[in-house]
């Protein structure tokens, strides 16, 4: 495949941040920014909307209650790992439907 690159300039913590969140999913930064983009267009348009808009997931209530969620998590170090609640939620409307995890010190 014949790739075509080029050079985005970005201040230094921005890019750095973006590093550090390619490098927590063992992928460069070229794959992490590819799949941002990938995930993005895959967004239904109502979603768009929704985000341009405040409502939904991008509510000020929402976004409050996940901030103050994750401050409680970096006080406590309490949750449950990704791979627990993909299979609790694999599991909704199955007859062996699991119960909900707990969260533990990670």
């Amino acid at each position: 495949m014949n790739v075509k690159l080029r050079t985005i300039e970005l201040d230094a913590d921005t890019a750095t941040a973006l590093e550090e969140l390619a490098a927590a999913r063992n992928m460069t930064l070229a794959e992490f920014l590819a799949k941002v983009v990938e995930e993005e267009q895959s967004l239904p348009a109502s979603f768009g909307a929704l985000r341009e808009t405040g409502r939904g997931p991008w509510a000020p209530e929402i976004l409050a209650e996940d901030a103050r969620r994750f401050a409680d998590f970096e006080r406590s170090g309490e949750g449950v790992p990704w791979d627990e609640i993909r299979a609790w939620m694999r599991s909704w409307g199955t007859p062996n439907e699991l119960s909900p995890p707990k969260p533990r010190k990670l």
